[in-house]
């Protein structure tokens, strides 16, 4: 499934030194003297508030990513082993190498989606 595509627009287009400006008052700390008096300037406040719940999901997303895609490290080998291979001997098992002869004969009682063999052919119920 793809990405859809973004909903928000760039916040600015600013580059190099222009850019450079933003990163000098956020390295001075402004972001948090607004989250320490948010009374002061209480539309700024409810911004900090969202772009750290932002920041808490983008966190969420890299650990997810992380543990359950895989770090990327091993590159197109997959995350099943340092060779993408899953089997108990190294080995990737092939289509004619599996076996539907320990599924259910009948799809009687099975739930929705599980497999079962009918007569030689792998069905789903």
């Amino acid at each position: 499934m793809a990405l859809a595509d973004k909903k928000f627009n760039d916040v600015h287009d600013l580059t190099g030194s222009d850019k450079d400006l933003l990163k000098d008052e956020f390295d001075a700390g402004y972001l948090g003297k607004i989250a320490a008096t948010p009374y002061k300037e209480p539309a700024l406040t409810a911004l900090v508030y969202q772009m750290g719940l932002i920041q808490e999901e983008l966190d969420e997303l890299r650990r997810y990513l992380t543990a359950e895609v895989g770090d990327g490290a091993a590159g197109a080998n997959g995350r099943d082993g340092a060779d993408g291979r899953d089997g108990a001997d190294g080995s990737t098992p092939t289509m004619t190498d599996l076996s539907g002869s320990s599924l259910p004969t009948s799809s009687r009682g099975l739930a929705s989606g599980k497999l079962y063999n009918d007569r030689g052919t792998v069905k789903i119920a």
